[in-house]
Parts: C-alpha cells; sequence; structure tokens
C-alpha cells in the first residue's frame, strides 16, 4: 500500500466514521433515542470483516500502524539539521517536508484516538443505560409493592397544587372561626344545658336563658309570671 493510498484511506474512511459516532454519543439526546444510536454504533464496531477480525480492530490497526510510522518519520525529521548552504527554493521544500510529516503524524494522531474514544465511550453509554433500565425496573417492582401507581409528571404537579390550595382554604376558615369565637370552649355558666320536655322545660329553655339578662334565675321568674297569667 504506498502511502498517497494509505493516507486517503485513513483520511476519508477511517477519520469521518468515529468522529460522527462519536459525536452522536456525546449529545443529551433522549433515552429511546441514544439506545438506537447504541445499536447502530454496535453494528458498526461489531461488524465482521476478515474470519473474526471485526472493524473496530481493523481501523484500530490501520489507523496505528500510520501513527507509529508518521511518529518516527517526523521525530528523524525533526533531529534533521538545516544546510545554510541550500539554496531558498531548498530550504522551502525540506522544511515542507517537515510540515508534511507532521501533519500525517496528527491526522493519524487524531483518527487513532478517536477510534479509541469510540470504544470506550460505547461500553460506557451502553452500561449507563443498562443502570437506568434496571433502576426503572426496580422502582416500578417497588411501587406495585406498595400499592402506588405511578404517577406522571403534569398529574404530580397538579396534586400538588390541590394540596396547596386545600391548605390554603383551611387556615382561611379557622382564621375566620377564630375572630367570631367559634370553636372557643364555654364554661358551665356560659352554655346552659337543654332541658327535656315533660320535666318542667322545653326546647326554647336554653334558648331563653342565655338571652335573659339577669340569668338563669330571672328567666325562671319571668317564666312562672307567664304562667300564672
Amino acid at each position: 500500500m504506498s502511502s498517497f493510498t494509505g493516507w486517503r484511506v485513513l483520511v476519508n474512511f477511517l477519520l469521518p466514521p468515529p468522529m460522527l459516532l462519536t459525536f452522536l454519543l456525546v449529545l443529551p439526546f433522549p433515552r429511546n433515542v441514544r439506545k438506537g444510536l447504541l445499536l447502530f454504533t454496535s453494528k458498526v464496531l461489531n461488524f465482521p470483516v476478515l474470519g473474526g477480525i471485526r472493524f473496530v480492530h481493523m481501523a484500530l490497526i490501520l489507523s496505528g500502524v500510520p501513527l507509529a510510522d508518521s511518529g518516527f518519520r517526523t521525530f528523524k525529521s525533526a533531529q534533521e539539521a538545516l544546510d545554510h548552504e541550500l539554496t531558498p527554493n531548498q530550504r522551502v521544500s525540506v522544511l515542507a517536508k517537515k510540515w508534511r510529516e507532521e501533519r500525517n503524524f496528527w491526522i493519524a494522531a487524531m483518527a487513532f484516538t478517536l477510534w479509541c474514544l469510540l470504544t470506550v465511550l460505547y461500553a460506557q453509554v451502553g452500561q449507563a443505560l443498562r443502570v437506568h433500565d434496571a433502576l426503572d425496573r426496580a422502582l416500578a417492582e417497588l411501587n406495585e409493592l406498595k400499592g402506588i401507581e405511578p404517577a406522571t409528571p403534569a398529574t404530580t404537579k397538579m396534586s400538588n397544587m390541590a394540596g396547596n390550595a386545600a391548605s390554603n382554604v383551611a387556615g382561611a376558615a379557622s382564621n375566620v372561626a377564630g375572630r367570631l369565637g367559634f370553636g372557643k370552649k364555654k364554661g358551665s355558666g356560659d352554655m346552659p344545658e337543654q332541658c327535656a320536655v315533660g320535666e318542667g322545660g322545653n326546647a326554647t329553655e336554653p334558648l331563653e336563658t342565655e338571652l335573659t339578662p339577669a340569668g338563669p334565675a330571672a328567666g325562671g321568674a319571668r317564666r312562672r309570671a307567664v304562667a300564672k297569667a
């Protein structure tokens, strides 16, 4: 494989896929979308190429070999000193060769790093999704044991609003009752007992006794005067 063909394959076919897949996996998509992306990434990484060799293995080899070769060439060219007797054209040619070797090194380093990063990111995202699914199943089983139906966020919000409204109404009612005097415990002199019919009293006796300014004695004298008349 010539140098031109090797770098062309590396730049056009081995560099874009890991860059695109890594970018898609790190985006905050919904869980179902991330599962779909994870499945597609699994198909790409585990695609069989030759026998038991998967595509990710071939990509790491094809990007690792140019990385090692360009790293050696870059180091070798950096150790070479420029001859002061070179003409300007020759000097530009030597510097261009050094620049080309450094460019190839960084392209190969990026491709190899992206494939390694994609492999690790694929494993971590898959593990995180499995943990979230297991947690959801555990919470569903716990709610089922407690007899609690899973509530949607809208239902939970409406329940909280209804509870707050009921608390506000109850507090306002308590304040009004306190100002009007309801709910206070009266003494034996403030709340007269109602007399039973047939025992010298009637059902209106407590009200008449309570409204009489002089108390129970004056009320009884008034009733006796009314009976004599």
